[in-house]
């Protein structure tokens, strides 16, 4: 007989070789996994196999998540993360589990914060911090600018190689979460920063290497990729040394999302150079400017003047 530690195993298997789940969320499955299953042995010692897992048990974790402190996004994830695991066991027609204990769990929605942006002002002030020509200056620069013009996020930009750019159509090719592929514009200004950046890249020990974006020396293991921590790292040092407040790499894709949902971009479009496959997320970043284009919108109506 299967215990529930060999269940949560071979769910990982499926995890694993699924290529539909993106590591980091695998991580977050795996763990939140563990996570019930200890709490089983403490408090349910007598649940050892699939068929002891009730809608009520269920209910019991979600109870002890909130009176453990947890955020409701948190509840909401770690909820999730359960229902998915009791699915895949219940989908087995030999787990004696007939039915998911967890599809009845009623999970908090957690409310939508509007997203940190970056004002003109201050993004000018980055970007004139490292105008100089030598190879830190002109990789950060085209790398601000990439972000800004396409809100990519980090681990999508530190994957780009040099043959994924086209900078005659001014468009980058990216891979994205699930291995999705999509193409993306960017602006004048970009190509410009990108152009300056490749000369001084030609002159780099790692020129051939396929990687666009290149750290200033190799790792211990002779990679010469930049990293998504080195991208993080350098937004913290440039704004310590322009004298901003600390900067993280999403902000960028924030602003840019921002910005298109203020220029009325339609979700639509918006989801589709994001790589969101949902359209909660474009409502969840349109929030920084949707009270603004309320305003905008009854202003423009002006319904009181018409009678």
């Amino acid at each position: 007989m299967n215990t529930l530690d060999d269940w949560l195993a071979e769910w990982q298997l499926v995890l694993d070789s699924s290529g539909k789940v993106v590591d980091k969320t695998v991580t977050v499955y795996l763990r939140t996994g563990r996570q019930f299953l200890a709490w089983l042995r403490t408090t349910h010692p007598d649940v050892v196999e699939p068929a002891a897992i009730t809608p009520r048990v269920c209910r019991e974790w979600m109870a002890h998540l909130t009176a453990a402190g947890k955020a409701e996004a948190t509840r909401r994830r770690d909820g999730i993360a359960v229902r998915k695991f009791l699915g895949y066991i219940a989908a087995e027609s030999d787990s004696g589990l007939e039915a998911n204990p967890a599809a009845v769990l009623d999970l908090p929605m957690a409310p939508v914060k509007p997203v940190m942006v970056l004002d003109d002002e201050t993004l000018g002030v980055l970007l004139r911090s490292m105008a100089g020509n030598d190879f830190m200056d002109r990789r950060d620069t085209a790398i601000v600018r990439l972000l800004l013009d396409t809100g990519l996020r980090r681990e999508e930009l530190v994957t780009i190689d040099v043959d994924d750019l086209d900078l005659r159509r001014q468009e980058v090719t990216v891979t994205g979460k699930g291995s999705k592929t999509r193409t993306v514009p960017f602006s004048n200004r970009t190509a410009l920063g990108l152009r300056k950046y490749l000369r001084v890249r030609e002159q780099r020990p790692a020129a051939g290497h396929p990687a666009l974006f290149l750290s200033l020396r190799p790792s211990a293991r002779g990679e010469w990729r930049l990293t998504g921590g080195g991208v993080g790292e350098m937004f913290t040092r440039r704004a310590e040394a322009a004298g901003l407040a600390h900067l993280y790499p999403h902000m960028m894709r924030h602003t840019w999302a921002a910005d298109l949902k203020a220029a009325g971009v339609h979700d639509d479009h918006l989801e589709r150079l994001a790589g969101w496959s949902t359209p909660t997320m474009s409502r969840r970043y349109g929030n920084a400017v949707a009270d603004q284009q309320a305003r905008a919108a009854a202003r423009k109506l002006a319904r009181g003047d018409r009678v």
